[in-house]
Order: C-alpha cells, then sequence, then structure tokens
C-alpha cells in the first residue's frame, strides 16, 4: 500500500482506485451521497495536462475543447450521466452562489455558462451533476443527509474569507435542508505544509473576524495558511455539527504525481474536478 492511500485510510476520505481514480468521503458514502474528488488521472488529455484535466487552461498552452468535453464525460458516466446532466460555471474567486436546476443541465458545456462569476453552486434536483474545479483551492461538497439538497464550492482565499461555504448553507436552507442535518466534505488541496502567504491575506481574514488569525502560523516575515482549518471553523460557526465534517487532509502540492497544483507547476497545467449529484444510489 503506498504512503498516500496508507494516510487517505487513516483519515476522513478513501481512495477509490478504478477505471477513474477518485476519493470519496466516508461520512458522504455512509450517507449514501454520489460524490467524486477526482484526481489528475483518468482522462484523455495529454502533455501538461495529462490526463483528467477539467479545462482548457489560463495559461500559454491551451487543452482541447475536444478533451475537456471528453473528461467531463468520463467523470458523469461514474455517475451514470452525461455531459449535459453536467452544471458548472465560470470560476473568478467570488464568494457568489447561485441555485440551480433542470434548466441549468449542461450549464458552461454544451450550453451557455453563467454572464457572471460563479464560485458555488446548490440544488434540489435530481440527477443534476454539480461540477467545480481546483487545483490547489479548496473544494467543498455539502449534502442535506435527507437528500433534500447539495452543493458545491470553489473556495479560495477570498472565497473563503468571503464566506461562500456560508452562502452555499443559506442557500441549501432555503431548499429545506436543515443545518443539523447537511454534511460536509473537504477534499484535497494545499495545505499549511505549503501554503505561505503574506501579511495581505493575514489582514484580510482578521479584518472580518480577529478569531481567524487562528489560521495563519508565522513563518519569519510571511505566514502558513490552513484553509482547510478555516472552511472547518467557519462550517461550524455557520452552525454545522463538527461531526458532520469531514476532510481528505491531503496536500495537492506535496502529491503532484496524483494532482494538478498551481503553486507547484504555475498556469500551464491542468485542473481538476470535484462532483455531487442527487440519486438514489450511490454508483461508487
Amino acid at each position: 500500500m503506498d504512503i498516500e492511500r496508507e494516510n487517505a485510510l487513516q483519515n476522513d476520505f478513501v481512495y477509490i482506485e478504478g477505471k477513474v481514480p477518485c476519493y470519496q468521503s466516508r461520512l458522504f458514502s455512509a450517507n449514501g451521497i454520489a460524490h467524486a474528488f477526482f484526481t489528475k488521472k483518468g482522462g484523455v488529455s495529454t502533455g501538461v495536462f495529462e490526463s483528467l484535466n477539467f479545462s482548457t487552461g489560463n495559461g500559454s498552452i491551451k487543452d482541447s475543447r475536444e478533451n475537456v468535453l471528453k473528461n467531463h464525460a468520463i467523470a458523469a458516466s461514474l455517475f451514470g450521466l452525461t455531459v449535459r446532466d453536467i452544471c458548472r460555471s465560470v470560476q473568478t474567486h467570488t464568494s457568489t452562489v447561485e441555485t440551480v436546476n433542470s434548466s441549468h443541465r449542461g450549464k458552461g458545456l454544451t450550453a451557455e455558462p453563467f454572464d457572471h462569476g460563479v464560485d458555488g453552486m446548490v440544488t434540489a434536483e435530481k440527477n443534476l451533476l454539480l461540477s467545480i474545479r481546483t487545483a490547489d483551492c479548496v473544494p467543498v461538497l455539502l449534502a442535506d443527509k435527507e437528500g433534500k439538497a447539495v452543493g458545491a464550492v470553489h473556495a479560495g482565499w477570498r472565497g473563503t474569507v468571503g464566506g461562500i461555504t456560508v452562502n452555499a448553507v443559506e442557500k441549501m436552507v432555503e431548499l429545506g435542508a436543515r443545518r443539523e442535518n447537511i454534511i460536509a466534505a473537504i477534499g484535497p488541496c494545499i495545505a499549511n505544509c505549503c501554503y505561505e502567504v503574506g501579511g495581505e491575506l493575514f489582514e484580510a481574514f482578521t479584518e472580518k473576524n480577529e478569531s481567524y488569525s487562528a489560521f495563519f502560523k508565522p513563518k519569519g516575515e510571511k505566514f502558513m495558511l490552513d484553509l482547510v482549518f478555516a472552511n472547518r471553523f467557519i462550517l461550524e460557526q455557520v452552525g454545522i455539527p463538527p461531526e458532520n465534517i469531514s476532510s481528505a487532509d491531503i496536500c495537492t502540492r506535496c502529491n503532484g504525481d496524483r494532482f494538478f497544483s498551481h503553486r507547484l507547476s504555475g498556469v500551464d497545467r491542468g485542473t481538476m474536478s470535484a462532483a455531487i449529484a442527487i440519486k438514489n444510489v450511490n454508483r461508487f
């Protein structure tokens, strides 16, 4: 057993080494929630995008739209769904969360994208696959244990301090979910061992809430920021019980063989996806 798999088995997540490798939250699986945190393995892209890449890219090198669509189709097939069942957005590091439904199927892939930046989505619609993308930022999936709503959030530092997970929880409550029934899964992301930031981020967080200083550890004139702890803390503050929150505790930068990482590779690299849907049976 490799070290990373062993570590995953020691915490809240488990690594599924199938046709399309992914991580799953034990908590979500125990509650029958269909979800996946994909790695960079199992797709059709090549070069710096090898292989399960979900974005054409922001750097000088671009992946083809055809490859990106095929990779989304591969991911959707694990849920028994197609590209036309996916809803995704143009992520711009906002704290904006949209409530989506059947009319949003294919959004951003086979249908027109949102006309504004959206970094989180919630839905009460069955068989609508919410997909968010990360390459160091924090992927947070949310689900009501009674199947009333699910959510997917892209939480970089801006989204985290801006309360994007709070916004997602509030919108799920509007859809009928109860806070005590909402469970959260925080996927692989850059960890505090590798996320060195400047004093301006420390100020941005502590100006919002002085207690947010706990997310930082000083390192000379810099700080090491723990976004996993930050998102756990904020979820608890908004009423999600601690036992309802699971996390992978796997650093994407430390594990570049399995994950795309902006801090490791810069802009010329691929992007991963985390996905969730309301289904009667978890196919994984």
